[in-house]
C-alpha cells in the first residue's frame, strides 16, 4: 500500500498498518506479553502519528497538497 499510493497521506496510513502488524504478530506470538510492552508499542504509534501528522502538514503547507508527484522535480 505504501509503494503504490501518490499522497503522503495514504503512505502513512500504510506505514502504520505495518507498524500495527507488527506489533499485532508479535502479540499473537508470545503467551502473555508485560503491560510495558503494550504501552511502549502504543506510544510508538503515537509517536509515529505525531510525526507523520507534522510532516503532511508542512508538505500542504509548502506544495499546496500531499501529491508526491510533485516532489519528483525537488532533484540536485
Amino acid at each position: 500500500m505504501m509503494v503504490t499510493r501518490r499522497h503522503a497521506i495514504s503512505q502513512a496510513a500504510g506505514f502504520l498498518m505495518l507498524d500495527n502488524g507488527i506489533a499485532a504478530t508479535t502479540f499473537l506470538l508470545t503467551a502473555g506479553v508485560p503491560l510495558i510492552v503494550e504501552l511502549g508499542a502504543s506510544l510508538d504509534v503515537l509517536f509515529a502519528l505525531i510525526v507523520l501528522g507534522v510532516l503532511t502538514g508542512r508538505l500542504r503547507r509548502m506544495f499546496g497538497g500531499t501529491d508526491l508527484d510533485r516532489l519528483q522535480r525537488l532533484r540536485d
